[in-house]
């Protein structure tokens, strides 16, 4: 995730603006890109340098209109993209409008798409971590930084795929400035509409349009939640509430890509055609009804959608708290609209690694497609769920998810990995997320988050309250044998509970207290420094194990202690619920009850739950 920078350290960089310019050339490696893109500190507000800059006029003359010139000179962190006058003019061009024919809500949209106002920080571009850089603006749309080569082998800086920022790091009084050469539009179009704009996509897109998925892919928020009582819309720690978006990601093969694979439309219909190519992997059922959710083609597209909005920069967490040895290795795992079915999307990104190292790659020259409530990217290799394959290689293995990662609600509503959202004590209304996490009237939920604690991905859930009850519902990995395990991190704030697996009882409660001084000074746990050991800590692992016990993973990482992995901090620990046979497809349900009887205030700290065939627990290794 973003470098958070402190004001302090801004302010005191202005006053000497010189020896900053020479910094800010070396710290951003930008020797290649073009002198007028260089920092410069005016003493300004983002308004008043939109005012004084001649070639945002017209950007300028939208905030007076649209009554943002007071929001945008008062005392704050924002982040701007102003597109030049030249923009606006190919802009409405492209519109087939005038200047005149705007409205002042064509106006705002703009500056709103334009802009981010955080509560915390400005962006300058060393913030921006190229294509991992997913920001909101304004609109509540997404903004997704990215680097590219120009033709003259320069690096430029891309905004939303479309605008190159021509002026960079202009810091004002209230933020930072980065004017661009395109207008920043989010898109209002659906994803049958985008798709048809895709020549390259035209199986693809008859076959998703007979699937009906676009019919139920249409909201942009969810008709069946009701926000809070008595949201005035003017806090923001509550505008996540009023509404709950909703979003999905659809992966599209080209009909290049489908006809190497296999796929012969010659002399036959276009869906007769895909429907047979695909009964190979999903089956005979309901032939012809291509709305059926048994269906051949149905399901075959129902594997290429998740309900969740992600551009490319957002589906796998590679930030501070990943170890720096292992972010190229990162993974998430997704359950997809084809029910049960997961994917896994490695750092890359690639979509289900097999061990011998071929997968599913996206064409970055035709990704992050934006489309109202979502996003399409384009695949260069063929996405099915086989079987075989993906039973016995792709998803046997070591499955490890974050609880944020489970409910989509957290990330169409830019809840998951928004640390400025996180950084303060927040959570959600007990109906946000549906079933997939639910929590009682007696239960005290917040969300928090931080670069500075020990947690996977930066961020934890902690439910607290005398009678808390809560559940998650867990991915769903295909049958198999598995020990299940909590990641957490002891402390004397926690408390005790009962675990449950799919309503069942798992052991005896857990004190999750045990080892918050050192789980070395524990003889419950037995931790002992892997370098204290004679062999790396191998003995030691069984021990623990014996114990009900694990270290952390190497792979988390914390800038504790002057910066060191998980597995060499005592106080994380991971806790094994237990084994259990699955057999069959279908959901699998976390629920943790207090047990403690010290009072209310002790929390259940919600961090990451794995999954791990039983049969590779003798190899596993220690990422």
């Amino acid at each position: 995730m973003n470098t958070v920078k402190s004001s302090l350290c801004r302010r005191c960089m202005a006053t000497i603006a010189a020896l900053t310019a020479i910094a800010l050339i070396v710290s951003c490696n930008s020797d290649d890109i073009q002198d007028e893109a260089m920092y410069t500190f005016t003493g300004e507000t983002v308004a008043s340098f939109c005012q004084h800059t001649p070639e945002l006029s017209n950007f300028y003359q939208m905030l007076e209109q649209t009554g943002n010139t007071s929001l945008l000179s008062i005392y704050g962190h924002f982040t701007c993209f102003p597109p030049t006058n030249e923009a606006i003019e190919r802009w409405l061009v492209n519109r087939g409008q005038t200047w005149n024919d705007l409205t002042t809500e064509d106006m705002q949209k703009v500056v709103y798409s334009s802009t981010i106002s955080n509560n915390t920080q400005e962006f300058l571009t060393t913030d921006f971590l190229g294509n991992a850089t997913s920001l909101l603006s304004m609109q509540d749309r997404t903004i997704q930084i990215s680097f590219v080569i120009n033709d003259l082998g320069q690096r430029e800086i891309v905004v939303n795929s479309v605008a190159t920022i021509v002026s960079a790091d202009n810091e004002v009084h209230n933020g930072v400035v980065h004017v661009v050469d395109c207008v920043i539009e989010p898109s209002e179009e659906t994803f049958l509409q985008r798709l048809s704009q895709q020549p390259a996509l035209k199986v693809f897109t008859r076959a998703f349009e007979a699937s009906g998925f676009n019919e139920q892919m249409s909201d942009i928020y969810d008709p069946n939640y009701i926000g809070p009582a008595g949201y005035d819309g003017e806090d923001p720690s509550q505008s996540h509430f009023e509404h709950c978006k909703l979003g999905w990601t659809v992966f599209a093969e080209t009909d290049e890509v489908l006809r190497e694979a296999g796929l012969d439309i010659e002399g036959v219909d276009t869906l007769t055609a895909v429907e047979q190519f695909a009964s190979q992997w999903y089956g005979t059922k309901d032939l012809g009804d291509y709305t059926s959710e048994h269906n051949p083609l149905h399901l075959f597209i129902a594997y290429h959608i998740l309900n969740r909005q992600m551009n490319t920069g957002s589906m796998v967490y590679t930030g501070f708290a990943c170890a720096p040895t292992y972010r190229s290795k990162a993974y998430e795992y997704y359950e997809t609209m084809l029910q049960y079915r997961l994917m896994e999307i490695k750092a890359g990104p690639e979509i289900n690694r097999r061990r011998n190292g071929q997968s599913v790659h996206l064409d970055e020259t035709a990704c992050n497609i934006e489309v109202m409530n979502g996003y399409i990217h384009t695949l260069r290799d063929l996405l099915i769920y086989d079987e075989d394959v993906m039973r016995t290689d792709v998803l046997h293995k070591r499955i490890r998810f974050d609880f944020y990662s489970v409910p989509p609600q957290l990330t169409n509503n830019h809840i998951r990995w928004n640390w400025d959202y996180l950084s303060s004590a927040r959570a959600f209304p007990q109906d946000f997320c549906g079933d997939y996490f639910k929590y009682n009237t007696g239960s005290a939920l917040t969300l928090w988050a931080s670069d500075g604690w020990t947690n996977y991905q930066s961020d934890e859930m902690l439910i607290a309250g005398p009678m808390y009850d809560f559940t998650l519902k867990m991915l769903p990995v295909p049958p198999g044998n598995y020990e299940i395990r909590l990641g957490y991190r002891a402390e004397n704030w926690r408390g005790i509970a009962q675990l449950f697996i799919d309503g069942q009882i798992a052991g005896i409660p857990v004190d999750l207290t045990i080892g918050y001084n050192g789980a070395e000074n524990d003889p419950r746990i037995g931790y002992v420094h892997d370098e204290d050991t004679s062999d790396d800590g191998i003995e030691n692992d069984k021990m623990m194990r014996n114990h009900g016990y694990m270290k952390a993973p190497t792979s988390m990482y914390t800038g504790q202690e002057g910066g060191k992995s998980l597995r060499d901090m005592s106080a994380c620990l991971r806790i094994i619920i237990g084994q259990y046979l699955f057999q069959d497809y279908g959901y699998h349900y976390f629920r943790a009850k207090n047990m403690d009887d010290k009072g209310g205030g002790r929390q259940f700290h919600a961090d990451y739950i794995e999954y791990i065939p039983v049969d590779l627990l003798r190899d596993e290794d220690r990422e």
